[in-house]
């Protein structure tokens, strides 16, 4: 069975609301996707350009003083592709994770390289909690209308406070 590039629902449920350049999408799914889903540079300009031959969006040249852009708008056949997406069941999520990887090959020889990643993820977390206060304030703030926005969030600190407690734990036993 073939994956299905999920890219392009990403994409066409953001040109719901708007029409929006390739540079604001990808600034948009920097944020408030951030710590569920993640795309890059390079499978959001090609999948813009499938969704645009597959006629799911239309472009046009817009001029922001002298620079072009090419700004997106979602057809109505990129309307019912999404919402044939959306109303089907999720796949199952498949975790991948490099720092749970090296966990699952560390052994008592390797003790420092897996205190070195325990506290370097701990860390990281840390930043990400507080990342994470910061973003549910800003959309409390600037976007209260997406409640959901905020109950993701919530979703995200909760995992980010677990694991805290978890990496702590691990530390304590070295």
């Amino acid at each position: 069975m073939t994956k299905e590039n999920k890219t392009k629902y990403v994409i066409l449920g953001l040109l719901l609301e708007n029409s929006l350049t390739g540079y604001e999408i990808r600034e948009i799914i920097k944020e408030p996707t951030m710590y569920f889903w993640h795309e890059t540079d390079a499978s959001i300009y090609p999948t813009l350009k499938v969704l645009l031959r597959e006629g799911y969006v239309t472009s046009e040249t817009i001029f922001v003083g002298k620079r072009k852009k090419e700004q997106f708008t979602i057809t109505e056949r990129g309307r019912k592709e999404f919402e044939r997406w959306y109303a089907s069941p999720p796949d199952i999520d498949r975790r991948r994770s490099e720092f749970l990887l090296k966990l699952y090959f560390s052994t008592s020889t390797r003790k420092n390289e897996l205190k070195h990643h325990l506290t370097t993820r701990l860390r990281t977390c840390h930043d990400l909690l507080e990342a994470f206060k910061l973003d549910a304030e800003k959309i409390r703030k600037e976007e209260p209308h997406k409640t959901f926005w905020l109950e993701l969030l919530q979703n995200a600190l909760a995992h980010c406070e677990l694991e805290i407690n978890w990496l702590e734990k691990q530390l304590k036993h070295l």
